[in-house]
């Protein structure tokens, strides 16, 4: 053991022999004022030397998504405290499995309360290790809190893919209204969390779009070779088209060419990482 309080206790984990982890685990008093003793301890045993993990319940919300039911969410002193801590003292969190909010006050009805209390942060040492790093929060059962496990010995959780923006996303029409449409969406907390929310949202949104439309582009592709190898070998046996039938040929390669060029485009993009 390192350091403690009666709202954290910090020590050093040493595994194997060989890496040594710095691990606090955090149980925050309700008030913000005491909370702020807290935020002092924690940054005054921060450690960039090597990985630190920071967990536990922290009694305090930050965003209105990670509640649902009774008193309307707010951004509050202690709100922006909390972000604030993390944020400048550069610790993250990872990706997670198991449900979402962490907290029930086990009540039924309009009186049920859930929220998201219990969180893992990681400094960027930690995230800059080989291992993948997924928090799994488990079923409420013994307690009105979920236990959260974190595996840092050969984590066999697989990593969860980012979405990236596809160059291909500017092609299509409908593009801009999924934009307009998710940017529209009002969120509470601080100007950051607001913004990477809006990203977060608007990138899901465009990439269900593309998910259908790739289909569509593929299904499409060789729908029109078909039809084109059709009027071809119609023209081939016949020895000629009619006006129309031209016509209908030169839309069907002018579709097909727009096709094969997004779908070149989405090929390329990923070319350059692999």
């Amino acid at each position: 053991m390192v350091d403690s309080s009666n709202q954290c206790i910090i020590g050093d984990l040493v595994i194997k022999n060989d890496s040594k982890w710095r691990v606090a685990g955090v149980y925050a008093n309700k008030d913000c004022c005491i909370r702020r003793e807290l935020w002092e301890k924690l940054g005054f045993n921060s450690s960039v030397e090597y990985p630190m993990i920071i967990a536990g319940d922290f009694n305090c919300l930050t965003s209105r998504e990670d509640k649902k039911g009774g008193k309307r969410f707010s951004y509050s002193q202690g709100s922006k405290e909390m972000e604030s801590f993390f944020a400048n003292n550069d610790y993250h969190e990872v990706n997670f499995i198991g449900p979402r909010f962490t907290w029930c006050n086990n009540k039924i009805g309009g009186a049920r309360i859930l929220e998201r209390l219990d969180r893992c942060f990681f400094n960027t040492y930690a995230l800059s290790l080989s291992s993948p790093l997924i928090v799994n929060q488990l079923a409420r059962i013994a307690s009105d809190h979920c236990p959260l496990v974190l595996n840092i010995i050969n984590s066999k959780f697989q990593s969860v893919k980012s979405i990236k923006f596809e160059d291909v996303w500017i092609s299509y029409p409908a593009a801009l209204k999924v934009v307009k449409k998710a940017w529209s969406i009002n969120y509470q907390g601080s100007h950051a969390h607001i913004l990477n929310s809006k990203f977060k949202r608007t990138l899901r949104s465009l990439f269900f779009l593309s998910k259908a439309k790739k289909v569509n582009l593929s299904s499409s592709k060789d729908k029109l070779m078909k039809e084109i190898l059709e009027i071809q070998n119609f023209e081939a046996e016949k020895g000629h088209l009619s006006d129309e039938e031209c016509w209908r040929l030169k839309a069907k390669v002018l579709e097909l060419n727009s096709i094969m060029a997004r779908l070149n485009t989405w090929w390329k993009q990923r070319a350059k990482t692999k």
